[in-house]
């Protein structure tokens, strides 16, 4: 008899445990998944409530496995939702139908398997030659041959001002996932976000279908918004003229020139970069540390703002607010935030080499989830890392771990209890948190632990 623990109930987490029920075949198996049993498959990007919160990708795109790409699609027009291939379905949608995948995988599942819905908090995992205990908050221990990490989203880290005092005011808010903090905002309130990402995006529109009046303040240290989705750019893969780089520069100089090319050619960038997807994680692993740290310090932010883009429906709505002044985004670096008697920020930011004040209300961190999971108070994690068990990869990304998602120790040694993926695996793969990347991840996990399995 084979058991599996699955820390993590989200979009990862959610489609291994579906995956593992649908390529089992006669093996006896018990499949322990510990998440809150509300956030089963939605995880905190798709368990937003808002129809403006949107998919980031075509619905023809957001199937849940890689041999199906289009299963999503098929899925909506089985629930009768007049979607059409092309379009940004809202997440809270997508959020339904994750959980319907899963939910219908155990509704199939084999007489010979097992899957336990555990509403609790792994805190640490000890190990011996035979099986995997992991500890949960509630005094349980699960015994398992394997446990598989499924981390998503962790709280941003804090604004790196010198003074943190304002982290404690109750008008600054770290999760901007939480929908429940715009009610703690008034109308006509001036707020700061700090991002410019896709998450201050989502954070402008919920302000905005919430009727807010006050003015809205987005910084960053580059002011770059996510570009805007364009379909039908196609560019064929260059990839041959890629693969024998190890440099940030000659590969920049590579992928600008082939950008020209397309524009001369009457296509578009969009097409270019998207050629890439299949290959950046090969491209990334081929890289040394020197030129992956180059990389994050000079480039991400335009990558990420390139990669990772925006609906035409949220592009529009950013576009009319700013035109009539209701949301600024600007460049710059933040200096000082600090919380006075009236209860307001005073902030200051520098850019372009002078000083700028401002005076906010409330304070809403669009930072984006903390990566360095040494920084992070998460109790299974702090106890693992203290442990030796996992430790963190060079970039402080993630997790040190193979592409396979087998996690290596303090001491680099190759784990065969403890696995992981998608987030996690960002600094091994660098492409590691978006559903093309995950149901590939999933599904091949799932594979190697049932083959591992029957040996």
């Amino acid at each position: 008899m084979k058991k599996i623990t699955i820390i993590g109930g989200g979009a990862s987490g959610s489609l291994l445990a579906a995956n593992l029920l649908r390529h089992n075949k006669d093996e006896t198996l018990t499949i322990n998944l510990v998440e809150k049993k509300d956030r089963i498959g939605r995880g905190v990007a798709y368990s937003t409530t808002r129809d403006c919160h949107l998919l980031n990708v075509p619905a023809s795109k957001m199937g849940a496995f890689p041999e199906d790409v289009e299963h999503f699609y098929k899925w909506l027009q089985e629930k009768n939702y007049a979607y059409q291939p092309n379009e940004f379905v809202p997440r809270k949608i997508y959020g339904e139908y994750l959980r319907e995948v899963v939910c219908s995988t155990i509704v199939n599942k084999a007489p010979n398997v097992q899957i336990n819905i555990i509403d609790d908090e792994a805190v640490d995992i000890a190990l011996d030659e035979q099986q995997a205990q992991t500890i949960l908050k509630s005094g349980e221990i699960l015994f398992s041959d394997q446990v598989v990490l499924a981390f998503g989203n962790f709280l941003p880290p804090d604004p790196t001002v010198e003074n943190q005092a304002f982290a404690h005011s109750e008008k600054y808010f770290r999760n901007p996932w939480n929908s429940e903090f715009y009610e703690k905002i008034k109308a006509d309130e001036d707020v700061l976000i700090v991002g410019t990402g896709l998450t201050m995006v989502d954070v402008v529109l919920n302000l905005h279908a919430s009727g807010h009046r006050g003015k809205i303040y987005a910084l960053s240290t580059r002011g770059l918004l996510p570009a805007v989705h364009q379909l039908g750019h196609v560019y064929p893969s260059f990839y041959d003229e890629l693969q024998t780089q190890t440099r940030i520069t000659d590969i920049l100089k590579i992928v600008r020139r082939h950008i020209k090319k397309a524009e001369a050619e009457g296509g578009n960038w969009r097409g270019v970069i998207d050629s890439l997807r299949p290959h950046t994680q090969e491209i990334w692993r081929n890289l040394p540390d020197a030129e992956k740290r180059y990389f994050m310090q000079h480039l991400s932010r335009y990558w990420n703002a390139a990669r990772h883009r925006m609906p035409p429906e949220a592009a529009q709505i950013l576009a009319e607010m700013q035109s009539r002044g209701a949301l600024e985004i600007t460049k710059g670096r933040l200096r000082k935030i600090e919380a006075n008697e009236n209860g307001k920020f005073d902030v200051s930011y520098t850019a372009d080499g002078a000083e700028n004040q401002l005076s906010i209300d409330a304070i809403i961190n669009s930072i984006g989830s903390q990566s360095n999971f040494r920084k992070l108070d998460a109790p299974l994690l702090v106890n693992l890392l203290a442990s030796g068990t996992i430790n963190t990869d060079s970039l402080r990304l993630g997790l040190d771990a193979l592409p396979d998602g087998r996690t290596l120790n303090k001491i680099g040694s190759i784990s065969q209890k403890i696995f992981t993926l998608g987030t996690a695996l960002k600094g091994i793969l660098w492409e590691s948190t978006a559903m093309p990347e995950i149901r590939v991840q999933a599904n091949r996990l799932a594979l190697d632990l049932l083959e591992q399995q029957s040996n």
